[in-house]
């Protein structure tokens, strides 16, 4: 009887021990699918407050995008509107320009070409310095330069606008030989009718409204 006690202790402490041993193992990994379970629980509202910021980050930026290239698009339409309202005032500026290379050969290809700039009532009156130097063998050189400040175009019809200047212009007349044969200077104000011919402004009209000459001082 006390053997086979003995062989049953044997067996049982064993079975016992191992028994022991899985539920405390079974036990540990309760505890640790728990801890993580509650680890994820926590961690899920974290990530959604991410994602969330993410998303608003997102949305930020494209805003911002959205609203730097329509100030992008605006610049350009302002500048390429008032390019557009300035066209007469550059017209006006490159014509007197090649009056004034006119002036310092007129006999060249360059006086005959102002009819491109000048519409022929205009033209009229701004040849008379050309003609001028043309029939004395003369020429403008030297000392000889030009100013104009220019007003804003003044719009008048889609195709007409008018402009306003003052003007300070050196004539300083030579011969072939490049030797002084008069030198004065004249200031006036004039406005200026521009006129749209095509896709180009050209100079309609003027009107002087008032000008002053004087001899050009010692030295010049």
């Amino acid at each position: 009887m006390r053997s086979f006690r003995r062989r049953l202790l044997a067996v049982l402490v064993p079975l016992t021990i191992v028994a022991a041993l899985g539920a405390a193992a079974v036990l540990w990994l309760d505890q640790q699918s728990a801890r993580a379970r509650l680890a994820e629980a926590q961690l899920e509202p974290a990530l959604a407050r991410a994602a969330a910021a993410e998303a608003r980050a997102v949305r930020a930026e494209a805003s911002l995008t959205s609203i730097a290239v329509q100030r992008v698009a605006e610049a350009a339409a302002t500048a390429t509107v008032v390019a557009r309202v300035d066209e007469p005032k550059a017209a006006l500026e490159r014509a007197l320009g090649r009056l004034f290379a006119a002036f310092q050969e007129p006999t060249g290809r360059g006086y005959d070409q102002l009819s491109d700039v000048f519409a022929p009532a205009a033209l009229q009156g701004m040849r008379t310095e050309g003609d001028f130097l043309r029939v004395n063998t003369r020429h403008l050189g030297g000392a000889s330069t030009f100013t104009v400040n220019a007003s804003p175009p003044e719009q008048l019809a889609p195709d007409r606008a008018q402009i306003h200047t003052v003007e300070r212009w050196l004539y300083d007349e030579r011969d072939d030989a490049d030797r002084r044969q008069r030198c004065f200077i004249e200031d006036s104000d004039q406005n200026y009718v521009m006129r749209l011919n095509g896709q180009l402004w050209i100079v309609d009209e003027f009107h002087v409204g008032g000008t002053r000459r004087a001899e050009c001082p010692a030295g010049t």
